[in-house]
């Protein structure tokens, strides 16, 4: 199965397209353009929303050989209301098949969601049966009734609709949407968190979003508007340099912590006044640190906010947990467990890759447990992309995961 995920964020539009191969995922072709018109995770100017999104899709339709046209979107936690629903249908026949457990899902939705809200996560937490057997999957079980309890989160449908605007209008059909940390979720996920409950947290640009699972069930999140792009904005102030060049400071040059940081490493700048002014690494991640630590600060406040229990893992992603130096700032502030992203991944190396990976994973995991073979790439554009790289050398790494595709369907 091929899956493609599109990340709108306030810094970077990602794109990455994903092949599934025997259990593993490939990313066939990724992008990552500035993004213009995105604020915080709002859109503020349709036309550079645009206009960024269309150079994201050219990249990668070049890179691929093919057009995308299906995508997975992911969408911010704003508005986000969630609840607990459930409903019951009759088994006929008394055993439970897929299709039962698709039509006691959609009545969830249909008996329970107002028709002004628009569902971005279901999530079956149990199943039960007439023997008050209750259960994970009951397909194949007996019974003559089926009753579900699901996790559910809505958001109000005009928020969601100037992004699938938006998508139209670029040309591409959004197939299914979620909330972006579900994917940060499924990107970093262990097996010594799926019993417990613990907070997901993606520093992002213009905003940090926080979200509490149990057992891998979303059960609130919330959004802090505070990000990375204040480090730039204090960096800027300080030195009296532009916001562009300080933002390239601190990804190229600083480091999170200042223990890791070296007082007689320095590099040579003019300030907006033409002045010329030395900054060394340890002042500059000093900076960077007081703004980190007051941040996951405010991160701690708001995961004691959602939960009164003490949480068991934190999992803590986004681009700017990429520093160096970053664990020894998290270490200060929690005990629990701590899993800090790591994207290694060929083609997505990089943590602000996490969202548009984990969301490949998620969608996959969401048809596999409703028996869909799903590609967002058809293998009718599988095969001509085959056939326009057949002079390429067999070396090429997208073109054999292509060949290994179509060998094994």
């Amino acid at each position: 199965m091929i899956y493609t995920s599109v990340d709108l964020g306030s810094s970077s539009i990602k794109i990455v397209v994903s092949l599934k191969n025997n259990l593993k995922f490939y990313t066939l072709a990724s992008t990552k353009v500035k993004s213009k018109g995105i604020k915080k995770g709002l859109i503020k100017d349709k036309d550079e929303a645009l206009s960024s999104l269309k150079e994201a899709i050219s990249n990668i339709n070049k890179d691929l050989g093919c057009e995308i046209k299906e995508v997975f979107l992911n969408f911010p936690l704003f508005g986000a209301h969630s609840t607990i629903e459930t409903s019951e249908i009759e088994v006929d026949g008394g055993v439970i098949t897929t299709d039962h457990i698709k039509k006691v899902i959609n009545k969830t939705v249909r008996e329970n969601i107002p028709k002004d809200m628009e569902v971005l996560y279901l999530e079956p937490i149990v199943f039960g049966l007439d023997s008050d057997l209750q259960v994970e999957n009951p397909k194949g079980l007996t019974s003559s009734t089926l009753e579900v309890r699901c996790a559910v989160s809505v958001i109000e449908k005009e928020f969601l609709y100037e992004y699938l605007e938006l998508l139209h209008v670029a040309g591409l059909e959004v197939v299914d949407v979620t909330y972006g940390i579900i994917g940060d979720y499924y990107e970093n996920i262990g097996h010594d968190t799926k019993n417990k409950i613990g907070a997901v947290v993606n520093l992002g640009y213009g905003k940090t979003e926080i979200a509490l699972f149990n057992k891998g069930i979303l059960l609130k999140g919330e959004i802090i508007p505070v990000g990375s792009s204040k480090i730039d904005k204090d960096i800027s102030y300080i030195y009296k340099i532009d916001r562009k060049y300080a933002k390239e400071l601190k990804e190229t040059f600083a480091v999170a912590s200042s223990n890791y940081a070296d007082q007689n490493d320095v590099v040579e700048a003019v300030n907006v006044s033409g002045e010329e002014i030395k900054i060394n690494q340890l002042e500059l991640s000093q900076i960077v640190e007081a703004r980190l630590l007051a941040i996951i600060k405010s991160v701690k406040n708001e995961i004691n906010n959602l939960t009164n229990k003490e949480i068991g893992y934190i999992i803590v992603t986004g681009g700017i947990t990429n520093l160096v130096g970053f664990p020894y700032l998290l270490d200060q502030e929690f005990t629990c467990d701590k899993i800090i992203s790591n994207m290694i991944t060929l083609g997505i190396r990089g943590n602000e890759y996490s969202t548009s990976s984990g969301l490949v994973k998620y969608f996959d995991n969401k048809m596999q447990f409703r028996d869909i073979n799903y590609s967002m790439i058809s293998k009718d554009n599988i095969n001509k992309l085959a056939a326009k790289k057949k002079g390429v050398s067999d070396n090429s790494n997208i073109l054999e995961k292509f060949k290994t595709y179509l060998e094994s369907n």
